[in-house]
């Protein structure tokens, strides 16, 4: 493991254990820096490193870049307990997902930044919900496969969870192809999963964004620090639900790259290739990746590039009617304007070159078999694959 890594993690174990391996003097705190703000995991950091080091290089730089953080932690946690006493109040069942319920596992509140607040609904009560986030001043911002989006003027964003995994990630949606099936109920519409569920959970939206991209120290962290809050978790049965999600063989290799992280495990080849894989990725993966992930995914799903190339644009023109609508409005009264209106939008798309067709078609111009190849052969390695249904 390089210096730079091993110090950086070194200070995060201090920050929430109070141990940790000597961190040596030369430390790159600059590179701390840069590498903290990208995985947005500065206030952890800052803690590490102050009880480390007490006052050190940049020590004004990196305090003020964490209270801009712990305002803006507090402001999300503002709005979500506003968000949790309205649903309460007018009967909304909703499940806390991701960084809106695992924070509560840290020792402070900013040591888990949120990007977003994430909660699960159900889909029959969104229209009962609409009024309650308006009425907090939040809007409509777009409404994807899974999510229902919201944001408010000071750059909030509330996702609310249709599903807990995206269905075009066949295999993990499958899953939980019924994203109530495991709640638990706590107290008034409040709803949780059992602590094995919610360490399954995180770990599959961690894979998802592995598989689809990259994914950051943040997310790692979360598994780590949730195993060892919990020490009673029932691993036979997750590794049994993890076998079924085929996550095993990957999930094994991640622990194995925790435990080199911070239980003093000897690296390896793998454990090496892993953490700089993570560290290069940022929080969410860098954007050729997410190109060539999806080039993959559309690969996994008809044995060819070429041919995926082909289905990826098509099925970009030819959007379904519940798609179309969104874009054309019209399309509510008269539904028989369909074939039109796909016509007049790649007609928009070839001349204004700003639609998601042409920016597909551009990206997918430069994959080929060999690119495609090698990103299958890098999740192989950690054990992933795309296992999709065959179009």
């Amino acid at each position: 493991m390089e210096k730079l890594h091993r110090d950086l993690l070194s200070v995060i174990k201090l920050a929430l254990t109070g141990e940790s391996e000597p961190i040596d003097d030369d430390i790159d705190y600059k590179q701390i820096f840069n590498i903290s703000k990208t995985h947005q995991i500065i206030p952890l950091v800052f803690d590490g490193l102050y009880k480390a080091k007490g006052n050190f290089e940049g020590f004004e730089n990196f305090r003020n870049y964490t209270f801009c953080l712990i305002r803006r932690d507090q402001n999300q946690l503002y709005y979500l307990k506003q968000i949790e006493s309205l649903f309460n109040e007018n009967g909304i069942d909703y499940m806390l997902l991701k960084g809106s319920s695992i924070k509560k596992y840290y020792p402070a509140s900013e040591f888990r930044l949120m990007g977003d607040i994430d909660i699960l609904i159900k889909e029959a009560q969104y229209e009962s919900i609409k009024p309650l986030l308006v009425g907090m001043g939040l809007t409509k911002k777009v409404e994807s496969d899974h999510e229902l989006v919201w944001t408010s003027s000071n750059g909030l964003v509330v996702e609310l969870h249709k599903r807990l995994i995206p269905s075009y990630n066949d295999d993990y949606y499958s899953y939980y192809l019924n994203p109530w099936e495991k709640a638990i109920y706590r107290s008034n519409h409040s709803f949780s999963m059992s602590k094995e569920d919610e360490y399954i959970y995180i770990f599959t939206h961690l894979t998802k964004h592995y598989r689809d991209g990259g994914i950051g120290l943040r997310h790692l962290i979360d598994i780590w620090y949730f195993d060892m809050k919990h020490s009673l978790l029932n691993k036979t049965y997750i590794e049994k639900e993890l076998n079924k999600l085929g996550l095993l063989e990957f999930h094994n290799n991640i622990v194995d790259t925790l435990d080199v992280w911070f239980n003093g495990k000897e690296s390896t080849e793998l454990t090496d290739y892993i953490t700089k894989r993570i560290i290069d990725s940022g929080s969410f993966g860098l954007k050729e990746w997410h190109d060539i992930a999806n080039a993959a995914r559309a690969t996994a799903r008809t044995d060819s590039t070429s041919s995926a190339k082909i289905k990826t644009v098509l099925s970009l023109i030819f959007l379904p009617m519940e798609e179309m609508k969104k874009k054309f409005p019209i399309l509510d009264k008269l539904p028989i304007l369909l074939p039109v209106l796909w016509v007049i939008r790649w007609i928009n798309a070839v001349f204004n070159k700003r639609d998601s067709i042409v920016e597909a078609t551009n990206k997918l111009n430069y994959m080929d078999d060999q690119i495609v190849d090698g990103y299958n052969r890098e999740l192989e390695k950690v054990g992933l694959k795309f296992n999709l249904k065959k179009n």
